[in-house]
């Protein structure tokens, strides 16, 4: 019987690690995030795996010979606990395969980097170190915040790339 089961991967190396064992016939999952980084001051969208080294096999330890999986280019090593494969529920893996886009087999996160009522320092401009609160986009690259100022909060507009998330 076919289980999944998790492969750990060299750093950064998801994708040749995926396509060196589809070219053995292996059954591979590698689900894909697009997320927003922060890149020399802008920010930038890029996609990366969701599980950073690591994805997913589909075998019949039973049938399937796991030796050349160890050897692949880009492979660590098959996930075990105990010297015995660990398997990941299949509903784990339907439910990730089910919620990504069919066209670009992309998984969505929450669809906003920021969420209204989000505290947000400003990291670039006169107001460099504040504090404020993100209330809503205001075009592709704007959003409007409220900042505490002279003792009243103040709606101001503001370049995207100029806000980080605050850490708590």
């Amino acid at each position: 019987m076919q289980y999944w089961y998790a492969i750990h991967t060299k750093p950064r190396q998801e994708t040749v690690a995926a396509e060196n064992l589809r070219n053995q016939a292996f059954e591979i999952y590698l689900p894909k995030i697009k997320q927003a980084h922060r890149y020399r001051g802008r920010w930038r969208e890029k996609i990366e795996p969701l599980f950073p080294r690591y994805l997913f096999i589909r075998l019949d330890l039973g049938k399937d010979n796991t030796a050349p999986i160890r050897s692949t280019r880009g492979v660590s090593m098959l996930v075990s606990f105990n010297g015995l494969p660990a398997t990941v529920p299949d509903p784990l893996i339907d439910a990730l395969i089910q919620s990504a886009d069919p066209d670009t087999e992309l998984l969505h996160p929450e669809a906003d980097l920021f969420e209204a009522g989000t505290t947000v320092t400003i990291v670039d401009g006169p107001l460099a170190g504040l504090e404020a609160i993100f209330k809503a986009h205001d075009g592709e690259a704007r959003s409007i915040i409220l900042l505490e100022l002279l003792g009243k909060t103040q709606q101001l507009t503001i370049d995207r790339n100029h806000l980080w998330p605050t850490i708590s």
